[in-house]
C-alpha cells in the first residue's frame, strides 16, 4: 500500500495535534474527554520504566506494552513481505488481546492506580455542574 500526499498530511496534522496536546499538559485526549483511562493509557510510563530496568514497574503500569511491541514487529515483517492477510490477522489479535485487557482493568483495577478517574475531564465538569 502506497501512501499518497493526502494521507502523509493527514498524519502530519494528527502528529501536530498530538505534540500540541502534549505540550498543553494533556497526555491522554480520551481520558481529558471522558474522565477514564484509554485502552493504551500508562504504555508511555510503561514505557518509561521498561527503558529504565524496571520490568515490574513496566508491567503494572500496562502489561500489554511488551507484547504490543513484539505484535508491531510482526506486523511491520508481514508487511514488508506483502502479506496483507497474515499482517490484517496479527492487528486484529492485538486489538482482540487489547480490548480483553482493558476490560479486565477497567472491572477489576478502575479507579485505583493506575487507572484512575481524571476529575479535571470535560465530562467530570459536565456532571458536576449538572448535580449543581
Amino acid at each position: 500500500m502506497e501512501i499518497n500526499k493526502k494521507s502523509m498530511k493527514l498524519i502530519g496534522a494528527i502528529v501536530l495535534l498530538l505534540l500540541f496536546l502534549l505540550l498543553e499538559g494533556i497526555h491522554c485526549p480520551f481520558q481529558a474527554v471522558f474522565g477514564i483511562p484509554c485502552p493504551g493509557c500508562n504504555m508511555t510510563t510503561s514505557l518509561y520504566y521498561l527503558l529504565h530496568g524496571n520490568i515490574e514497574a513496566s508491567l503494572f503500569y500496562h502489561g500489554l506494552l511488551i507484547p504490543t511491541m513484539i505484535f508491531a514487529i510482526l506486523v511491520l515483517w508481514r508487511h514488508l513481505k506483502k502479506d496483507v492477510k497474515g499482517r490484517n490477522c496479527l492487528v486484529w489479535i492485538w486489538v482482540g488481546c487489547m480490548f480483553v485487557y482493558y476490560l479486565y482493568r477497567m472491572i477489576f483495577i478502575f479507579p485505583d492506580v493506575p487507572m484512575v478517574f481524571d476529575e479535571t475531564s470535560v465530562l467530570a465538569h459536565i456532571l458536576s455542574m449538572m448535580a449543581r
